[in-house]
C-alpha cells in the first residue's frame, strides 16, 4: 500500500541524508509518523527528490 509523503516527511529525508543512514531515515520516518516507512521507500522518494549519495556499503556522503 503506497502511503503519501508529507512535506515534512520529504524536508527531513532532504535535510539529513548527508548525515544518516537510509535504514536510520526510515526508522526516524517510522517512528514520527506513526506509519511503517521501508528503505527501499526512502531510497525511491530520495532518488525522486534527486538526492544522490555516495555508492558504496556505509557511506554517507551526498554527491551534489
Amino acid at each position: 500500500m503506497n502511503n503519501k509523503w508529507t512535506e515534512n516527511d520529504k524536508n527531513f529525508l532532504r535535510d539529513n541524508a548527508s548525515k544518516m543512514k537510509d535504514i536510520e531515515i526510515a526508522e526516524a520516518l517510522t517512528k514520527s509518523s506513526g506509519r511503517i516507512v521501508s528503505l527501499e521507500a526512502v531510497r525511491k522518494m530520495r532518488q525522486k527528490l534527486g538526492v544522490k549519495k555516495a555508492s558504496g556499503r556505509g557511506i554517507v556522503k551526498v554527491v551534489v
